[in-house]
């Protein structure tokens, strides 16, 4: 390739640079990252994004120095969501691990099981009340929603409630702290 002519990427000219360039990339790749197989897809995605840039080059070192950019940019990306993995890994496993997160997860679910299961002995009109407010949706919302008056709807909340702290006896405390529900 000339050093002085633009260089525009078509078939012919994009499988010599590749040629030329793509083991000098991985072993620069691999520097970084010190794996030949991940340096190798890498090096692979940057002739994938040349070829769909198809970007014209002031000459060939421009085209060399995009490329060496490229693959470092890249590299450091991968090094940076490496790290995010590790510390996600290292901080967040070991807690996820612990017999007192199963047991919270164990407990959450069947309690929320049993709660949703009492919810849906209510009445129709309390069951969507309570559905609607477990999803956040405050009272004027609900009662927008539902073509009711915001005390009805208070009332309503009061009553299933009740019914539901009836129902569930010596668990609607733990429920109520589990899923935030107030009276």
């Amino acid at each position: 390739m000339d050093h002085l002519n633009k260089i525009r990427l078509d078939k012919s000219s994009f499988k010599k640079i590749f040629e030329q360039y793509f083991a000098g990339l991985v072993g620069f790749a691999n520097s970084y990252l010190g794996s030949v197989d991940l340096s190798e897809d890498l090096v692979q995605d940057v002739f994938v994004r040349l070829w769909e840039k198809q970007d014209e080059y002031q000459n060939e070192t421009s085209l060399k120095v995009y490329l060496y950019r490229a693959v470092r940019n890249k590299c450091l990306n991968q090094i940076k969501h490496e790290q995010v993995r590790r510390n996600y890994k290292e901080e967040t496993l070991p807690r996820l691990e612990s017999e007192e997160f199963f047991l919270d997860q164990v407990l959450s679910e069947e309690v929320s099981g049993l709660l949703y299961k009492f919810i849906a002995e209510l009445p129709l009109q309390r069951q969507k009340i309570i559905r609607y407010s477990l999803l956040g949706l405050k009272n004027k919302e609900i009662a927008d929603i539902m073509g009711l008056k915001v005390n009805t709807i208070k009332s309503h909340k009061l009553n299933a409630y009740r019914e539901l702290r009836e129902k569930l006896g010596e668990h609607a405390f733990v429920i109520a702290l589990l899923l935030g529900i107030n009276s």
